[in-house]
């Protein structure tokens, strides 16, 4: 019972760090007569955006009783960025900024709420801490659909290749991440498979907002493995996993677009280089 308490608790802590906090999705019940508009000034957010969000094709056609979804509404938190925010919610940058009437260097306040157009949250219903499917930076804005990329916000360390060190893929760059996860992102090639470097057991699989589909692998001694940016192909939990195993294969980055592997060891709760973790069976 410890051990699946211990790995429960670790697998919220890791939830917490890869998504930040949002409100629930909100559904309005359509009344007789009731129109977008009157709805857009009850919950205080743009008709057209209500419009794009239930990709309503003739506001004029609308059926009493029908399920309207509210747009999200993000309340900013101590540390929060604009860009951290719009990575966070599957957004563009250029689109939160615009949508909340900001400029590209406003300054938050901790309590300020933030209208998040179209955000991921709100498309799937799940909470800050469910699991939800990867986004990229092609999002509806309050018209039409716009591609739109803007700058990525994460700090990577790139350090010297050690061809000593065994990696989950072929490594042609690693970095180290800074900010709410711990661990190294690495460059390999999209699709190729992403190797367990120890054996042991999957307790966890899915998709983490900005991650794409994860998987955690736990070893005899204890070690959780955490493999990130996966694509396809991905072991079901309670599989027994051997070293040199498949764990999925490489998808790519949201952001960036390049094929990263997000790699992350812990220990008791507590994260470890991964280039020092124990490999092998």
């Amino acid at each position: 019972m410890y051990h699946d308490l211990r790995v429960g608790i670790l697998l919220i802590i890791l939830a917490c760090s890869f998504a930040a906090a949002s409100a629930d999705e909100r559904v309005h019940i359509l009344q007789q007569g009731e129109t977008i508009y009157a709805i857009s000034q009850k919950y205080h957010v743009p008709a057209d955006s209500i419009i794009a969000l239930n990709r309503i094709t003739d506001p004029s056609k609308l059926r009493s009783g029908q399920k309207i979804r509210i747009p999200d509404l993000y309340i900013v938190e101590k540390g929060d960025t604009l860009y951290g925010i719009a990575r966070e919610k599957g957004v563009s940058f250029e689109s939160l900024i615009t949508a909340n009437g900001l400029e590209k260097n406003s300054l938050l306040k901790v309590g300020q709420q933030l209208y998040i157009p179209g955000s991921a949250s709100t498309q799937s219903g799940d909470s800050a801490l469910s699991r939800e499917q990867p986004t990229n930076t092609t999002v509806p804005d309050n018209t039409a659909a716009t591609k739109l990329t803007f700058e990525d916000p994460r700090g990577f360390e790139t350090k010297p290749l050690d061809s000593s060190i065994i990696w989950p893929v072929t490594a042609r760059q690693v970095s180290y991440l800074s900010g709410k996860v711990y661990g190294v992102s690495i460059v390999g090639a999209k699709g190729e498979n992403v190797k367990a470097v120890a054996s042991g057991t999957v307790v966890s699989t899915g998709p983490y907002r900005g991650f794409g589909q994860v998987v955690f692998v736990q070893s005899g001694s204890g070690y959780i493995y955490v493999y990130g940016g996966l694509d396809s192909n991905l072991p079901a939990q309670g599989t027994a996993m051997a070293f040199g195993d498949s764990v999925g294969t490489l998808g790519s980055d949201s952001l960036s677009g390049k094929p990263l592997l997000y790699f992350m060891v812990y220990n008791k709760d507590k994260p470890v280089d991964p280039a020092k973790a124990p490999r092998g069976h």
